[in-house]
């Protein structure tokens, strides 16, 4: 009778243990860092006649990086599904709290120079220190997509090459995901506490200040853009001179920081 063990068949994605599509708010209320309110409904405030939020949860191992449509070009079936059988045993959760973190949008930075709707809002103004989700957030997206296909994908397709399945079993497997999500956080801070940060550029931008070096890299702490050379240009939301605002303007400011 031979010894070779038998692997029994992987069950359906939706009995996994890894987890890797969003569940409703389930992100959020796992969320416990970065720029997040602590009660539901401050995180937005009315202007204009209409609802506007100030921050969002975001996933740092984003969804459709951890999706088969990142898998290799010219990986095998074989391959394919030695990949989605490690996974179903893995325990990993897209949604809990150590992949996820809380980012301003850009209404934050309108919010926080108004006393009255900070007020309102519940005082949230601890966005200090952290990229806006919504610049450069496609850039950021595809990095992480290269960084899952070339360190998590192709590390368990190499094993399987190599014979060594032993070593992907679901502990390392699951160490491969949390490695990914602590780097881009630590990524995603370090951006946001760039050049001095978001409020010191912000500053920057509403003062009659001319510094070369904040002219030239002012925008930079607010992108999520990894790396650095792929930040786009922006030009500042506050005009200088005559044309220098009072405070910041939501035109301005959408316009200059996207």
């Amino acid at each position: 009778m031979s010894g070779k063990k038998k692997h029994m068949p992987p069950p359906d994605e939706l009995n996994w243990k890894f987890k890797r599509h969003r569940k409703g708010d389930t992100h959020i209320e796992n969320c416990s860092d970065g720029y997040k309110p602590t009660d539901r409904g401050s995180e937005r405030f009315k202007s204009g006649g209409k609802q506007r939020f100030i921050c969002e949860v975001h996933h740092i191992l984003c969804v459709h990086a951890c999706s088969d449509a990142t898998l290799p070009r010219g990986i095998t079936e074989e391959e394919r599904k030695f990949i989605r059988n490690t996974l179903a045993i893995t325990d990993w959760d897209i949604n809990a709290g150590h992949n996820n973190i809380g980012l301003p949008r850009k209404w934050a930075y309108v919010l926080d120079g108004d006393e009255t709707k900070r007020a309102n809002s519940g005082g949230l103004s601890d966005w200090n220190g952290l990229p806006c989700h919504q610049v450069d957030h496609d850039i950021y997206l595809t990095k992480v997509k290269e960084w899952v296909t070339v360190n998590i994908w192709n590390k368990i397709r190499a094993n399987k090459s190599a014979e060594n399945c032993e070593n992907m079993d679901p502990e390392s497997v699951q160490n491969m995901f949390k490695k990914g999500s602590d780097r881009w956080r630590a990524l995603l801070k370090k951006r946001g506490s760039a050049f001095g940060g978001t409020r010191s550029s912000l500053a920057y931008c509403a003062s009659s200040q001319s510094d070369p070096i904040k002219e030239a890299t002012w925008h930079i702490p607010f992108s999520m853009a990894i790396p650095e050379s792929s930040i786009r240009k922006r030009q500042k939301p506050y005009g200088t001179g005559e044309n220098k605002a009072t405070k910041l303007e939501r035109a301005g400011l959408l316009n200059a920081i996207k």
